[in-house]
């Protein structure tokens, strides 16, 4: 960690925003994975829709992979990654209005893209802000979003909806 010291205020800056907003991205999108199966049960899903929903999340991810590469290629990282904070923000208010199946299969694909456009241009970012030098420790420090959020999100999920309720969580 004494590498932040080394880095200029901007950057510095600019890396803890990406740090910050990557935690909330992984553990909001974590704290989904023990509660939406609960929701779409006592919506009358059975353990077959349950599987079927949660799956449909790679489809959007893989289907959209693609397109969003040359996106942020062609139009900047930070135009993909807020499509990805977008879709991530949106698809829950989706879950709100739905308990059919096909259509909550539809918003999970949604949902998806949030992780491919957020994880995309996310790591990308973090190799263009990063000095050649320190660019391999960077990513290290940077990538440990993902597994903390994984880590903190369903805790918080969880919580949320044994408290509140599942609209309250979904709107968290």
């Amino acid at each position: 960690m004494e590498l932040l010291k080394t880095l200029s205020p901007k950057l510095r800056r600019d890396l803890l925003v990406l740090f910050a907003a990557g935690l909330l991205f992984w553990s909001g999108l974590a704290a989904l994975l023990p509660t939406l199966p609960l929701y779409i049960r006592d919506a009358g899903g059975t353990s077959q829709a349950i599987g079927t929903v949660m799956g449909a999340f790679a489809v959007g991810l893989l289907v959209s992979r693609p397109w969003l590469a040359t996106l942020a290629d062609r139009r900047g990282r930070k135009i993909v990654l807020l499509i990805g904070i977008s879709a991530v923000a949106i698809a829950p208010l989706g879950y709100l209005v739905t308990n059919s199946i096909p259509l909550l299969m539809a918003i999970r694909a949604f949902h998806g893209i949030s992780i491919s456009a957020f994880a995309l241009a996310y790591t990308a970012l973090v190799v263009d802000l990063s000095p050649v030098e320190h660019r391999g420790e960077l990513i290290g420090y940077m990538s440990l979003v993902n597994p903390l959020g994984l880590a903190l999100g369903p805790a918080m999920g969880g919580f949320l909806q044994e408290s509140v309720g599942y609209a309250p969580m979904f709107l968290a």
